[in-house]
């Protein structure tokens, strides 16, 4: 039997969230190691579904964010994020590299990503000036063989992850940047979690993607066709009707362009009267 159904990208979050709590890894490591979660929009409603706790805004957990029309990064005094490091199911005031100091076999890395690929790749853009999280994380991950998993919707989806990567070169390679100029890791050793994956851990069904985007608060969905037994797939439409239908949309956290880091970004320190008339008709403000 057939089943056809479109996700928000919000839904899809939720989504994925409730999966990724399922992997026996993950389970494995919340009872009895590290689980380590960077920090990010989706990482959120894996937090907010670990610790039960909606209040946490997943629009301020995150330093990278995509909003606006731009790639941008929020103002640090915005951010509140969740916390990253958890042992044995318990809040740790550690950083994610003092906790992967600590070895346990079983530690687990939740990292998102802003891309991914049907090659089994995804890409982490980096806009930080020490590129971010990955280079804090991935020496221990690859060199003790922990396992790092990249819960990522299709939304994100890319012909290839490493011509991306290839594509964007580095803040030195970029001459106009409407918005903060990067770089991107391309990573081909994590388990992705999509939409596809999350469907299968959940129910045991398969599930293909059909098309993406839409308006009306549609932009960004995308729409899938999952095959199944009928029960299975009665299950899935009950959940998804009941725990992840009407998720309210991520809140942009745009950073403040007048106090901005990023010299080569095209609005670089400017004041609000000094914004594009395009950021003005959007509301956007210092």
């Amino acid at each position: 039997m057939k089943a056809v159904f479109t996700l928000t990208s919000a839904e899809s979050r939720r989504l994925i969230a409730k999966a990724v709590l399922q992997i026996p890894e993950v389970q494995k490591a919340w009872k009895d190691a590290y689980l380590l979660l960077a920090g990010g929009t989706t990482n959120a409603f894996i937090a907010q579904e670990l610790m039960n706790d909606p209040s946490i805004e997943p629009g301020l957990c995150t330093a990278g964010i995509s909003t606006d029309g731009l790639l941008c990064v929020t103002a640090p005094d915005s951010r509140k994020s969740y916390p990253n490091v958890f042992l044995k199911g318990e809040p740790q005031d550690k950083t994610l590299p003092e906790a992967l100091s600590d070895f346990h076999a079983e530690t687990v890395v939740i990292k998102g990503a802003n891309a991914v690929d049907m090659n089994g790749y995804v890409g982490v853009i980096t806009a930080g000036f020490d590129g971010g999280t990955i280079p804090r994380v991935i020496g221990y991950v690859t060199s003790k063989g922990l396992l790092m998993i990249t819960p990522v919707g299709l939304e994100k989806l890319v012909p290839s992850v490493r011509e991306a990567a290839r594509a964007l070169g580095g803040a030195t390679h970029i001459d106009y940047s409407l918005g903060a100029d990067c770089g991107m890791y391309c990573l081909g050793n994590t388990m992705i979690v999509t939409e596809i994956e999350a469907i299968k851990i959940l129910f045991d069904c398969e599930a293909h993607l059909v098309c993406c985007g839409g308006v009306g608060g549609n932009e960004g969905a995308v729409t899938l066709a999952v095959d199944g037994e009928k029960e299975k797939l009665e299950a899935m439409v009950s959940f998804l009707e009941e725990k992840v239908k009407g998720e309210p949309p991520v809140k942009g956290n745009k950073g403040k362009c007048e106090t901005c880091r990023y010299r080569f970004c095209r609005y670089y320190q400017k004041k609000s009267e000094e914004l594009p008339d395009w950021m003005k008709k959007k509301g956007i403000e210092n």
